[in-house]
Formats: structure tokens, sequence, C-alpha cells
């Protein structure tokens, strides 16, 4: 009986170092998947950093082009108002002059 027993002693503690090596060996493969998954991640947030890097410039060109425009379009603005005050100044000078012109008709020589 106590053959028996180591026999089955023997069987329980190979069964239980068996079983410990089979979680260790899952353990391990988990903690590989871990490590893949965070340089996969770790790739990603890379990439996304140098696109946030390529955007950010990309908005720093489109601000500095809408400034240059808005300049422009101030500079237009202006001349449109010139253009208009010069228009408006034209329009009197021709109804005085139509005015002296009828008052030089209306003098007989």
């Amino acid at each position: 009986m106590i053959i028996y027993n180591l026999k089955e002693q023997e069987t329980f503690d190979f069964l239980k170092e068996e079983i410990v090596l089979d979680k260790i060996q899952q353990l391990e493969e988990k903690i590989t998947k871990v490590i893949e998954k965070i340089k996969t991640i770790s790739d990603e947030n890379s990439s996304l950093k140098s696109k946030i890097a390529e955007l950010n410039d990309e908005l720093k060109e489109k601000n500095e082009q809408a400034r240059s425009l808005k300049k422009e379009l101030d500079g237009v603005e202006k001349l449109k108002a010139n253009i208009e005050r010069l228009n408006s100044e034209r329009d009197m000078v021709r109804s005085q002059i139509e005015a002296l012109i009828g008052e030089l008709e209306s003098v007989e020589l």
C-alpha cells in the first residue's frame, strides 16, 4: 500500500507540474500577444502623431493664406471705396460742367 501511495503521489506531482507548466505556457502566450498588441498600438500612435504634425503644418499654411487673403480683401475694399468716391466726384463735376454749358448757351454772343 505504501508503494501504491508513492506511485499515486508521483503521478499527482507529475500532473501538478504539467498543469503548472501549461499555465506558464498560456501566460507566456498571453504576454507575447500583449507585447505584439503594444507594438502595434505604438506604431499606430507614431503614425497618428506624424499625421497630426502634417495636419498642423497644413493648418498653419492655410491660416497664413487666410491672413494674406484678408489683407488682399481689405485692399480691394479700400480700392472699391476709392472708386465709388471718384465716381461720385466725377458725377458732381459732370453736373457742374453741364450747368456751366447751359449758362454759356443761354448767353447770346
